[in-house]
């Protein structure tokens, strides 16, 4: 069973792509795969819609439930101890249906897509003898730390604070009711070791199937930048209003050439208040590759975060020059001016991304190498191979 914090199709933004490639891929390996999903109330996903194919293959559930941040509860949760980050994953409802798949099937894995997953631990232990794996797709108390000494204001820095204590506190003890780790890249692995978790553990990246680009690739629109990316997400939010803030402005002073388009799905209203003859809110794409292979240079300006930007691995792949924060190329062994370009300044990514367009045959070349790194480190079926793999070594399979 893949237990999934959000229904994982259509695989059209990070937390979605890395759930749904371990469905298809083991399916694909002759394994049978149950998936059950929460869904959050602001991701509108209607299972019935989905292909026929994948809910016969999956059969796929999903319990609905509010997961969006609510004044009362959280003043509440402060008078307690538990992480309010996680409390708003419990659901009495999803408690009960995990419950009856389970007294109705048996698995012999039973894998926690993150840690919002973990509060169901108790009842997986009670009606299942199944494996508990525990991928972690983020260290989740990274996140809000960052978050927490990035923010000015002094109120809102301590209640980030907060919330960051004791998600790192439920995190280092959840770690050890699970039974095997596998993480998405090895500094999270070493992270959990260093908590003395003694259990299994694997790397299991997000990979990229192989793309079907086209040769030669077409000409991108001229001096142009882009970001791709779910919206919704905070540092996302967060790393690209200091971009447009405090990068973006050193940019165009010396290339007021260049236009910056900021794409992703569930774009927040107040960043239309960006759009200006430089700047196009582009919002949600019909299609991701065309995008990304139609604009000039990518740019990931991510202040925070964990686990592993899949949108850095998709750009690579399309032979995209990148520039990144070294936060948002975390956990992929790149190198800087080899693969993409580091910056964590303002002055250096704005010099980082100037020099791709005065020196467009080395940004070329540039990208070219990161397609065939993404190729060598991400290929999916090499993936999957290794988790099965990972899997045998419980004595199932």
């Amino acid at each position: 069973m893949q237990l999934c914090h959000r229904i994982p199709y259509p695989p059209s933004d990070g937390g979605a792509i890395a759930m749904h490639q371990l469905t298809r891929g083991l399916l694909d390996r002759g394994v049978e795969v149950k998936v059950l999903a929460v869904a959050p109330e602001h991701i509108h996903a209607d299972p019935s819609a989905l292909p026929e194919d994948y809910l016969r293959e999956t059969g796929l559930e999903a319990v609905g439930i509010r997961t969006r941040i609510r004044v009362l509860p959280a003043l509440i949760n402060l008078f307690g101890s538990r992480s309010y980050n996680v409390e708003r994953f419990r659901s009495r409802e999803m408690e009960q249906k995990l419950k009856q798949v389970l007294q109705r099937e048996r698995f012999d894995i039973v894998q926690l897509e993150g840690l919002y997953l973990t509060p169901y631990i108790p009842v997986i232990r009670r009606y299942s003898d199944a494996v508990v794996v525990f991928r972690a797709h983020n260290i989740e108390h990274f996140i809000w730390e960052r978050m927490a000494s990035a923010c000015r204001t002094p109120g809102k820095r301590q209640y980030l604070g907060l919330l960051a204590r004791r998600l790192k506190k439920y995190e280092s003890e959840v770690i050890h009711a699970v039974d095997g780790l596998a993480a998405i890249t090895p500094v999270d692995e070493a992270y959990f070791r260093s908590l003395g978790f003694r259990g299994p553990t694997t790397v299991i990246p997000v990979g990229v199937p192989e793309l079907d680009l086209p040769h030669p690739l077409p000409d991108p629109e001229p001096n142009s930048v882009f970001h791709l990316g779910s919206m919704d997400w905070r540092p996302n939010q967060e790393g690209i209003r200091w971009f447009l803030q405090s990068v973006w402005p050193l940019v165009t002073k010396e290339m007021p050439e260049l236009t910056f388009y900021l794409a992703g799905k569930r774009m927040p209203p107040s960043f239309r208040q960006y759009a200006s003859r430089s700047v196009v809110i582009a919002g949600e794409v019909p299609d991701a590759l065309e995008f990304t292979l139609s604009k000039s240079v990518m740019v990931v300006p991510l202040l925070s975060g964990g686990g592993m930007r899949v949108k850095i691995v998709e750009g690579m792949a399309a032979a995209r020059p990148i520039v990144s924060t070294p936060v948002g190329a975390e956990g992929i062994p790149c190198v800087h001016g080899e693969h993409l370009f580091l910056a964590d300044t303002p002055v250096e990514m704005a010099r980082c991304m100037m020099q791709c367009f005065r020196d467009p045959d080395g940004a070329t070349r540039m990208g070219e190498r990161a397609r065939e790194f993404a190729g060598h480190h991400f290929q999916t079926g090499r993936i999957i191979g290794n988790l099965i793999g990972f899997y045998r070594g419980f004595g199932v399979g």
